[in-house]
C-alpha cells in the first residue's frame, strides 16, 4: 500500500495543464516522458493478459486505453469481492442454481396437467359449459432457471457488439464454402444514397436450389434409440469443433436446433446450437466458439445434405449474426405441419402425434447463458432435436399420401427455401413507433402525455443500445406506459410508478424527471380521435383454408388457449397407450331402456288443465292469424275499384276542360262576320287536311307561281304547312282538330291580315347588316306560340249545333263563357329551324303559322 501511495504522490508531482505544454517542447524532457509512459503501458498490459482482458493495449488509443484499464479493474474488484464472500461463508456456490415457478402459456399440455385431468370425478352431460378447477387456457408452471452472478458473455467478445441504429447488419463471412457464385458483399441504398442493408451471401445458391431425387421419394421411418442409450458429445473447444465437422460430413440428414438468451442483451445472443445425426447427438458451445463456429458452413450449405428444423425462421437469423451461418436445402417441420392441415404446430405435438411422448417444456424460460450448464438443460436441449428426423420421415410420406394436392412435399421444400433466404436487420424505431404501444393498449392520451412518451421510449431505446440491455431490462413497456399516463410532478413520483424499480431507472432518475416535466410544460391540446375505419381496414389476411374439411369455424384446437385435456371415451393404460372400450361396456350402452333417464323428453300421460287452455288460446290465435298472401288476395278488388274510380275522374276532368260542350247551350243572337263566299255544310264537315288540299289544287290550276318554301317543315304537334299567295292580303285558315279523334269535325274561317309579297323581300341595294337587321324584326314578328296546352287549342274538337233549317251556323247555342275572358291570344308551337348558319334560304317565310286565333269579328244579332 505504501508503494502505491508513493507511487500517486509520483505521479501528481509531475507538471501539468500548461506547465506540461512547456516542459514537453524541451527535446529532453519529452524523450525520458515517452520512455517512461511506454514503460508503464507494457507493465499494465501484462497485467491485462494475465486476468485474461483480451486485447493489445498499446496498439489502442487513448480513450480505449482507459475503457479496457477500467474494465480490468471492475473484473478485479467482482473477483475480490466475490472471494471476499465466500471467505466469509455468505457465498458458499458461486454458481448457484435459482429455481422458481412461473404460470405461462405453452402450446401443448403437459403430463401433469393430464394426470389431474384424469384425477378430478368423472364429469357428467354439460361439464363443458360449468367452471371446475382445471384452468380453460393450456397453462404450464413454467420454471424461471437461471443462476446468480452470471458473467455477461459480450464482454468476453473478441468484436464488440455494434448496437448503433445508424450503421446496418454487415455479415461477418468470410470464406464461401459450397458456392456457385464468389463472396461478394454486395450493398443496398435507400433514397438518399446510404446503406440501408447487403444482400444475402448465399442467394444465388438459393435460387438455384432443388431438392434431391431421394428427398421427393418415400421414406423408410427409423425409430431412434432412447437418449440414454446415443452418444451425446458437448462441443465446447475447436478441436473437437473440427471433429465433429468431420462426423457431420458423413451424415445424409442433420437436425438442427438454436437456444437463445434476450433478456440480458439488446440483440440477443445464441449460447447453444443442437444437431443430431441418426447415431449421435452433438450441443455446441457458441459463447466459446462464437468466432470459430463459421467452419460448419462447409455442412450447412452443402445441397447435397438435408438440414431439418422446426420454425426456423428466428433461427436462422440468429445464425446469420452471432455465428455467421447460412443453409442450403431445408426442411421445415412447422411448414410440413401447416400444409398437412394439423391441429396444432408445435414440435411438442408432433412428437406426441408420430412418437406418443409427452415432452416437458417447463424450462422454456431457462437461462441459456449459465456455465456450466446443468443436466436439467442438457436433457431438454438433446430432445428437441434426437427425435425431428424420425418425424421428418413420417411427415414427408404423409404429404406423398395426399392425392388431392400432390405436390405438396415440393410446396414444402419451396417455402424452407424462402425462409433461408431471410436477412438479419437491427432493431429500428420510426418517430411514430411510440404510437404502436397505445393502440395496443386502447388508452386515450393528449399531446403532453403523448410527448412524455414519445421522449421516454426515445430514452430507452438510447439507453439500451449503450448498455447492451433489452427493453424489458432497462424499463418495460406497462411501467413506460404508467409514467407517461400519470406524469408525476417529482422523481419519488417516477419510482412509485416502477415497481420493481429497474436498476438503470434509478440511475438515470434525474434525466427521466426532466423528460416529464418539458412534458407538462407544453400546451394542452385537445386530442383529436383516430377513425376507427382504419383500423379495421388494416387487417391482416386471413390464412385459414376455408375448402379444408378439416376448417370449423368452432373448432378452437388450432389455438394455443385450446384444451386437449377434456374427457373422451378413450383410457390410457400404465404405459400411455390408448385403450379401446371393452365390447361388454358397450353392449351395455346400447340397452333400450323404458323411460327416458331425463325429464325434458318426457311427457305426462293426462294434460293438466293449464295446459288444455294454453293449447286452446294457441289454436285461437291460429285460425285468427291470416298470413301474407291472403291479405294480399283480399285486397285485390278494393284496388281495382280504387283505380277504376281514379280513371274516371280523370276523364271527366278532361271533358269540363274541352273548349266547346257537346249539350246543347243557351241561344244568343251573336253572328260572325262573313268573309268571302259561304261554303257548303259538307264542305265545312271535312277535316282541315282534306280541305287544304282541294284549296290548294283549284289554286295551282290557275296560278303556276312556286311556293316561297320548297320543304314543309312539320312542328311538334304535326300541323301541315300552307301555301299561300304573295298579292293576297287576307286570306282564311280552317281550324280543325285532328280526325282520328272525334267524327263532328266543324271547320271556322278567321280572317288574317298578311303583308304583301313585295314588303317581305328586302331591296337588293340593302348592306348585309340591314338584311340581318329586317331578318330578326321579321321572326320577332312571326314567333311561334305554343298552342298545344292552351284551352283555346285548334287540336281540341270543337263541336257546333246543328241549324235549324238554314244550314248557317247558329251562334246562339254557343257558351262564351266558358272562353274565360273573351278574346285571348293562342300558344302557338314554336317551329325549330332546320338550317342554321346565314345562308338560310326563307328563312322568314318557314314561320308562317303564328297565327292569332280572335273573335273580334264575332259581334251579336242587330249590332252593325
Amino acid at each position: 500500500f505504501k508503494n502505491v501511495v508513493l507511487a500517486t504522490r509520483g505521479v501528481n508531482a509531475f507538471p501539468q495543464g500548461t506547465a506540461r505544454s512547456l516542459y514537453m517542447t524541451y527535446p529532453g524532457y519529452a524523450r525520458v516522458m515517452d520512455d517512461l509512459s511506454q514503460t508503464v503501458v507494457g507493465l499494465i498490459g501484462n497485467v491485462l493478459q494475465a486476468k485474461d482482458i483480451k486485447g493489445d493495449i498499446s496498439k489502442r488509443q487513448l480513450d480505449d486505453q482507459f475503457e479496457m484499464v477500467q474494465e480490468c479493474n471492475d473484473i478485479l474488484f467482482e473477483r475480490i469481492t466475490t472471494n471476499l464472500d465466500v471467505k466469509a461463508g455468505l457465498r458458499r456456490n458461486p454458481h448457484q442454481v435459482l429455481e422458481a415457478q412461473v404460470d405461462v402459456m405453452s402450446s401443448s399440455s403437459p403430463m401433469e396437467t393430464a394426470t389431474l385431468a384424469q384425477a378430478q370425478d368423472t364429469p357428467k352431460a354439460g361439464s363443458w359449459n360449468r367452471t371446475s378447477g382445471i384452468p380453460q387456457r393450456s397453462i404450464v408452471s413454467a420454471r424461471l432457471f437461471t443462476a446468480k452472478n452470471i458473467v455477461r458473455p459480450q464482454m468476453q467478445f473478441k468484436e464488440p457488439v455494434d448496437n448503433s441504429a445508424q450503421n446496418p447488419f454487415v455479415p461477418r463471412l468470410k470464406e464461401k464454402p459450397n458456392s456457385l457464385k464468389p463472396l461478394a458483399l454486395l450493398p443496398e441504398y435507400d433514397d438518399a444514397g446510404n446503406i440501408q442493408s447487403y444482400l444475402h451471401p448465399y442467394e444465388f445458391e438459393l435460387m438455384k436450389f432443388g431438392p434431391q431425387k431421394e428427398q421427393l421419394q418415400s421414406q423408410k421411418p427409423v425409430l431412434p434409440e432412447l437418449m440414454a442409450n446415443t452418444e451425446l458429445m458437448l462441443v465446447d473447444s475447436v478441436e473437437k469443433l473440427h471433429q465433429a465437422l468431420e462426423e457431420l460430413r458423413e451424415a445424409p440428414q442433420i437436425a438442427i436446433d438454436v437456444e437463445h438468451h434476450s433478456y440480458r442483451t439488446f440483440m440477443g445472443i445464441t449460447c447453444l446450437v443442437q444437431m443430431s445425426t441418426r447415431s449421435k447427438d452433438y450441443i455446441f458451445d457458441t459463447l466459446i466458439l462464437r468466432d470459430e463456429m463459421h467452419v460448419l458452413n462447409l455442412v450447412l450449405t452443402d445441397p447435397k445434405k438435408l438440414k431439418i428444423l422446426h420454425g426456423a425462421d428466428l433461427d436462422v437469423e440468429w445464425l446469420q449474426r452471432d455465428l455467421s451461418l447460412y443453409i442450403v436445402n431445408m426442411f421445415d417441420t412447422h411448414r410440413a405441419a401447416k400444409a398437412l392441415n394439423m391441429a396444432r404446430l408445435s414440435l411438442a405435438f408432433l412428437l406426441k402425434h408420430y412418437l406418443d411422448l409427452d415432452v416437458d417444456k417447463s424450462l422454456q424460460l431457462a437461462d441459456w447463458r449459465m456455465r456450466p450448464l446443468p443436466q436439467q438443460l442438457v436433457d431438454y436441449a438433446r430432445q428437441d432435436t434426437h427425435f425431428l428426423i424420425y418425424v421428418y420421415e413420417r411427415m414427408t410420406n404423409d404429404l406423398l399420401q395426399q392425392q388431392a394436392e400432390p405436390g405438396l412435399l415440393n410446396n414444402v421444400y419451396l417455402q424452407s427455401t424462402e425462409v433461408c433466404k431471410k436477412r438479419y436487420s437491427k432493431p429500428h424505431i420510426g418517430p411514430e413507433s411510440h404510437l404502436d404501444l397505445v393502440r395496443k393498449t386502447k388508452r386515450s392520451f393528449d399531446n403532453r402525455q403523448l410527448y412524455a412518451l414519445r421522449g421516454i421510449f426515445e430514452w430507452r431505446d438510447a439507453t439500451a443500445r449503450l448498455e447492451d440491455e433489452s427493453y424489458g431490462y432497462v424499463l418495460p413497456n406497462h411501467m413506460m406506459l404508467q409514467i407517461a399516463e400519470s406524469l408525476p410532478r417529482e422523481m419519488q413520483g417516477i419510482l412509485a410508478c416502477c415497481n420493481p424499480i429497474p436498476p438503470l431507472v434509478r440511475q438515470h432518475l434525474h434525466m427521466l424527471h426532466q423528460i416529464v416535466l418539458k412534458a407538462r410544460d407544453q400546451p394542452l391540446v385537445k386530442p383529436v380521435l383516430e377513425a376507427r375505419s382504419s383500423t379495421q381496414a388494416s387487417l391482416p389476411p386471413s390464412s385459414k383454408d376455408f375448402s379444408s374439411k378439416l376448417y370449423c369455424p368452432h373448432d378452437f384446437s388450432h389455438q394455443e388457449e385450446a384444451r386437449d385435456d377434456l374427457p373422451t371415451l378413450l383410457k390410457r393404460g400404465s404405459s400411455g397407450k390408448l385403450q379401446l372400450p371393452k365390447e361388454e361396456d358397450l353392449l351395455k350402452e346400447n340397452v333400450v331402456i323404458a323411460k327416458p333417464t331425463m325429464a325434458l323428453f318426457a311427457k305426462r300421460e293426462t294434460p293438466s288443465q293449464a295446459d288444455q287452455l294454453r293449447w286452446a288460446h294457441i289454436r285461437k290465435e291460429s285460425q285468427a292469424l291470416r298470413m301474407p298472401y291472403k291479405r294480399y288476395v283480399a285486397i285485390l278488388p278494393l284496388m281495382e275499384q280504387l283505380k277504376q274510380d281514379q280513371i274516371e275522374r280523370e276523364r271527366s276532368e278532361q271533358l269540363k276542360r274541352r273548349l266547346c260542350p257537346a249539350a246543347p247551350a243557351p241561344e244568343q243572337n251573336i253572328k260572325l262576320e262573313e268573309v268571302g263566299n259561304k261554303p257548303d255544310e259538307d264542305e265545312y264537315a271535312l277535316p282541315l287536311r282534306e280541305q287544304l288540299k282541294r284549296k290548294h289544287q283549284s289554286k295551282s290550276d290557275t296560278d303556276q307561281q312556286p311556293t316561297t318554301s320548297k320543304r314543309s317543315r312539320k312542328d311538334e304537334n304535326s300541323q301541315p304547312a300552307v301555301k299561300k299567295e304573295a298579292p293576297v292580303k287576307n286570306e282564311a285558315i280552317a281550324v280543325v282538330e285532328n280526325p282520328a279523334e272525334s267524327d263532328d269535325d266543324v271547320v271556322m274561317e278567321v280572317p288574317i291580315d298578311r303583308q304583301p309579297a313585295d314588303h317581305v323581300k328586302p331591296p337588293p341595294n340593302q348592306s348585309k347588316r340591314q338584311k340581318r337587321k329586317q331578318q330578326q324584326f321579321q321572326q320577332q314578328r312571326f314567333k311561334a306560340k305554343n298552342r298545344a296546352n292552351h284551352p283555346q287549342s285548334s287540336l281540341h274538337p270543337v263541336v257546333m249545333p246543328k241549324s235549324a233549317g238554314n244550314g248557317n251556323f247558329d251562334y246562339k247555342n254557343v257558351d262564351f263563357r266558358q272562353f274565360k275572358g273573351g278574346a285571348q291570344r293562342a300558344r302557338g308551337t314554336e317551329i325549330k329551324q332546320q338550317m342554321r348558319g346565314k345562308n338560310r334560304p326563307n328563312n322568314r317565310n318557314n314561320k308562317q303559322f303564328n297565327k292569332l286565333f280572335t273573335f273580334s269579328q264575332v259581334r251579336k244579332e242587330g249590332r252593325k
